[in-house]
Formats: structure tokens, sequence, C-alpha cells
């Protein structure tokens, strides 16, 4: 299927790797996994210089998010250092396409509110 839209459309979207991924078409699988394994690699690097409390991941295309969010977990866990995710959960964003609009509201209540 993904091999077919390739075809017809001459490009592919985030929306068509995750349509195929959820229809079961294998190369779209692999790339989910690759990707997820990819953005993993980058929270390692993040992990270990922030040591954040949590990680949220964002942004998963509808239907992917606990696909990637195994893969992802599963290349933190395993390269980080266990001091710094020994009780780091990583979790999937519960905000959706709200994400950016929250986060804007955060920034500017507290650049409004901050006293100095």
């Amino acid at each position: 299927p993904l091999a077919a839209r390739l075809a017809d459309a001459g490009t592919l979207t985030v929306s068509d790797v995750a349509a195929a991924a959820l229809a079961g078409d294998p190369t779209a699988q692999a790339l989910v996994r690759d990707a997820a394994r990819r953005l993993g690699q980058v929270l390692v690097g993040l992990v270990s210089f922030f040591n954040p409390g949590i990680v949220v991941i964002g942004g998963a295309p509808e239907g992917l998010g606990h696909i990637l969010l195994a893969e992802v977990r599963g290349v933190v866990y395993r390269r980080s250092a266990p001091t710094a995710t020994g009780t780091m959960p990583v979790v999937l964003s519960d905000l959706a396409d709200r994400a950016g609009l929250v986060g804007a509201a955060r920034l500017a209540s507290e650049h409004v509110f901050t006293v100095g």
C-alpha cells in the first residue's frame, strides 16, 4: 500500500506512512520503528545532559503513539545511565493538537506573572 501511494502521489506524508503502518504494511512499520529508535537516541543525550524528571512525547500520528513510545522507551532505558532513568517515566502527551496552544499560554503566563 505504501509503494502504491508513493507511485500515485509522487510523495509521502506522515499520515500516509502512519495509515500504511496501521494497515500492516511491513515497510511502513519498519519506518515507524526506525524513526522511534532515532528519536530515542536523541533523547538519550538529552536525558544524560538535563536529567529530567519526566519525558513527554507529543505529536505522534493518530494510532501510532504507543508503538512509538515502546521503541523510544526501549532505547532510552537501554542506553541511558540507570541513575538518570531509574524513576524517570517516558509517557505520551495527552494534549493532542492542543499542545502548541497550551505551551504558548504557559509561556505567556510565565512572562506576565514573573516578578522582576
